[in-house]
């Protein structure tokens, strides 16, 4: 078998394996790139509340989470309020797989709603996205599927190599006239325009969940709280002080006893390497600097590990390139049906004859 057709081989295969996964992550990837949104339009009483002056302390802010919850879970600020109207979001650790949301009013310290990681719309989408609700299993089977597709797309860009230049300007067009020819011509066209998009997607895709399988696998998130007393208050100041124009998105306490508090947010970078790069640690005892990463001085590969997850799901330049990203988010799902579809053809019906061979008419 010539190499050619060996990788046509390979091609149809991982295409065909990964067909029915891909549209299942194409579709919930789209939906995904407007997760806040949703997520803000479908429950924003959680997310809005009315300014009432002063804000409570950060400590009494905790407890009040703290007392919320059962057990004594790993709770951490999961995001500051960045405006007077703004809830707090705080999250409860139990394990890799059970979080809960907290939603507190900072200026009363009230509870406004609590909800687990898939109790939500948008909740259970990303969940579905990352392990098909089926946890450590569901995690490895997505893991192995995104390295599948990127064979595919390797392979496909060499099967369409001689078709490249002329899809790109527009001389290889879809002949819907002919039935045989649409759905082939609608899959390399689709395959070209997309191959960049696809590309990143897939490759972010399987850094995510590479994280993903080893928090399910390798690790197991903190399921209670220490017991160190912590004075949020004075090291947020003294987090601010030792970083300028910085603003704080999240604070984590101590994983272990007299362990670190961890400050996370951004000193004005740049929103493809997310809110949360430039980070501190102070002593949650002396509440001296621990560690610290200012982010535009941090070597390139930090930089692209921060921008993984917004290249993934673009949410680093506004609406209109959110639209993009879920509009090129469908075309995996378009190529593994299409790529269904012309497998279809050539195996069952022209085998049986119910596909009839049509000569294109001369022009």
């Amino acid at each position: 078998m010539k190499l050619s057709q060996q990788i046509f081989k390979w091609h149809r295969v991982t295409g065909l394996i990964a067909g029915g996964f891909l549209l299942l992550l194409s579709f919930t990837g789209s939906l995904l790139v407007f997760s806040d949104e949703i997520d803000h339009a479908l429950n924003e009483r959680y997310f809005h509340v009315e300014p009432q002056g002063r804000r409570q302390s950060l400590n009494t802010l905790y407890e009040a989470g703290s007392k919320a919850l059962p057990g004594n879970p790993y709770l951490t600020f999961q995001r500051m309020p960045q405006a007077p109207e703004e809830a707090l979001v705080m999250r409860a650790e139990y394990s890799a797989e059970n979080k809960v949301y907290v939603y507190v009013n900072p200026y009363t310290a009230e509870i406004l709603h609590t909800r687990g990681n898939k109790d939500y719309f948008t909740g259970f989408l990303l969940y579905l996205h990352f392990t098909l609700m089926s946890g450590r299993n569901g995690s490895i089977i997505i893991l192995f599927m995104a390295a599948v597709m990127l064979v595919a797309i390797a392979t496909g860009l060499y099967v369409y190599r001689k078709h490249l230049w002329k899809v790109l300007t527009f001389r290889d067009k879809i002949e819907w006239k002919f039935r045989r020819r649409r759905w082939r011509n609608l899959h390399r066209i689709v395959g070209v325009w997309s191959l960049v998009f696809n590309l990143l997607i897939v490759i972010t895709g399987i850094l995510i969940q590479w994280k993903v399988v080893g928090a399910r696998v390798g690790k197991k998130a903190p399921s209670v709280a220490v017991s160190t007393t912590i004075d949020f208050e004075s090291l947020t100041a003294k987090a601010h002080s030792a970083i300028p124009a910085y603003t704080i998105m999240a604070i984590r306490p101590p994983r272990t006893e007299g362990g670190p508090v961890l400050f996370l947010g951004n000193a004005g970078e740049p929103l493809i390497f997310g809110e949360y790069g430039t980070t501190v640690s102070l002593s949650s005892d002396s509440g001296k600097v621990v560690k610290k990463t200012i982010f535009s001085d941090a070597p390139l590969s930090v930089k692209w590990d921060a921008a993984v997850k917004p290249l993934h799901f673009g949410n680093y330049g506004g609406i209109p390139l959110k639209v993009l990203y879920s509009l090129l988010g469908l075309t995996p799902g378009a190529l593994a049906l299409s790529g269904i579809l012309i497998w279809y053809r050539r195996k069952w019906m022209t085998g049986r004859g119910r596909i009839t061979k049509r000569l294109r008419p001369a022009a």
